[in-house]
């Protein structure tokens, strides 16, 4: 049919097919390197991103392990720890000649764990906790809780407030002398919490901040198996004054089974090793890091980035950003993503992302397993991201992180670019059949 066509016909559709070829092609090619120059340009953002912020958290527990160290070799902590020892040890038969005023000491504590523990705590697990698996069995234990806990006139979470009870005892009277001082240091450096822990027996001696594990043994009491003793044990069995233990995050009862990670060093009076120092981790100090306090733009990732931190169990290490910008599409994400409704009540009720949110994707699974690179593939949410990852060198920790952003995002200029390239396209393409037409007639007749 081409054959029999007129040449003016002829001219005009080689000289249109040859302009649309190149146009096309012209599209293609703009299009393609657009897109690599776009994705190398967000990969490379990513990466320094991602390298900024290992350095930071790096450093930071760089700089945990040197506190942990030299507060467990200060004078007054060594002091301390002798002076809560003696008096924990003491203490009952101290509290002799005024036994009558605490005979309903024990059923004051069983309340506090019926009426105040146990009910916050049944919200973030699935079973019912029985209140027996708790209470701590031995009358010292039972009777610093009752004056550091359930007869502390503060509320839940401000027991700390109080410098020392109405006893007159030998350890209220080390409590009034020391407690305002590394309560103090507590508040400076943002952890947890801090303990002193009898070497010996492994009771907790010491806590700022008085959780139910206050007074109970970590040898023998109901959190023996626990990460914290874990911490505990190791620092005690380190045998060296700058020995240190880190464990990572894992649900802790007596912080109402939020995430929790503590840091041990053990405490020496000259050659003997009286006790163990232990930091509790401090979650928003790792968050600030991780998130740039909530300002994800300020570091370049846009509307949709987040650099966060993956454990060996492929877990969150840090507060997702989807769950701090907008809480109700996270949560109804995770349910819609077949997550237990278990484990959505806990983030939604502890609101926290830590420990809870599997992390389990290609670029997890190759920095925890040592590897550094780039790539894309779809997140935790199930959305396809731009991602920066490799190990972190954290000594005892297993962990990874990751800086990501959206594709959508990251390439969302292309698509302008492309309208735009496209509305360009049609005006060349009209503007060619159109002087086609006229060259055709002039070059016919």
């Amino acid at each position: 049919m081409f054959g029999r066509a007129k040449i003016a016909t002829k001219i005009l559709l080689v000289t249109v097919f040859i302009t649309l070829a190149v146009i096309v092609v012209s599209l293609v090619v703009s299009n393609y390197s657009t897109r690599k120059a776009l994705e190398q340009e967000a990969f490379d953002r990513l990466t320094a991103v991602r390298a900024l912020k290992s350095q930071q958290i790096e450093d930071y527990f760089q700089s945990i392990h040197h506190q942990v160290v030299t507060f467990s070799e200060d004078r007054m902590i060594v002091d301390a720890m002798r002076s809560f020892s003696e008096a924990f040890r003491s203490l009952q038969g101290e509290l002799v000649p005024r036994s009558a005023d605490y005979e309903g000491s024990s059923d004051a504590v069983k309340n506090y764990y019926r009426e105040e523990f146990l009910p916050r705590l049944a919200e973030n697990q699935e079973d019912i906790p029985q209140p027996e698996f708790y209470l701590p069995e031995e009358r010292t234990a039972q009777l610093l809780q009752y004056l550091y806990l359930a007869g502390n006139p503060n509320p839940t979470g401000e027991k700390h407030l109080l410098d020392a009870a109405s006893d007159y005892t030998s350890y209220s009277a080390a409590h009034r002398r020391y407690h305002p001082v590394i309560r103090s240091y507590l508040e400076k450096f943002g952890y947890y919490d801090i303990f002193l822990v009898d070497a010996e027996t492994g009771h907790i001696v010491y806590s700022v901040f008085k959780e139910v594990d206050y007074a109970t043994s970590l040898l023998t009491g109901p959190y023996r198996d626990t990460n914290f003793a874990r911490a505990f044990r190791e620092a005690r069995e380190g045998g060296a004054p700058d020995f240190v233990s880190f464990v990572d995050f894992e649900p802790y009862a007596p912080s109402y089974n939020g995430q929790a990670s503590f840091i041990a060093s053990p405490i020496f009076d000259g050659d003997v090793m009286t006790g163990v120092l232990v930091f509790q981790m401090p979650v928003n100090r790792i968050n600030d890091i991780m998130t740039n306090k909530q300002g994800w733009a300020d570091v370049g990732l846009g509307d949709s980035g987040e650099t966060y931190i993956v454990g060996a169990d492929f877990t969150l290490r840090n507060q997702s950003r989807f769950l701090i910008e907008d809480r109700d599409n996270y949560l109804r994400s995770l349910v819609e993503s077949g997550m237990s409704e278990q484990v959505v009540a806990t983030i939604d009720s502890l609101d926290t992302s830590i420990g809870l949110q599997k992390a389990d994707t290609v670029g997890t699974k190759a920095a925890l397993a040592g590897e550094t690179g780039t790539q894309v593939f779809a997140d935790y949410r199930g959305v396809k991201v731009l991602s920066s990852y490799s190990p972190l060198d954290i000594e005892g920790l297993q962990w990874a992180i990751l800086s990501e952003i959206d594709e959508a995002e990251a390439f969302r200029h292309i698509e302008k670019f492309r309208d735009r390239m496209l509305m360009l396209g049609s005006v060349l393409i009209a503007l060619a059949v159109y002087l086609s037409y006229f060259l055709t007639l002039s070059l016919t007749r």
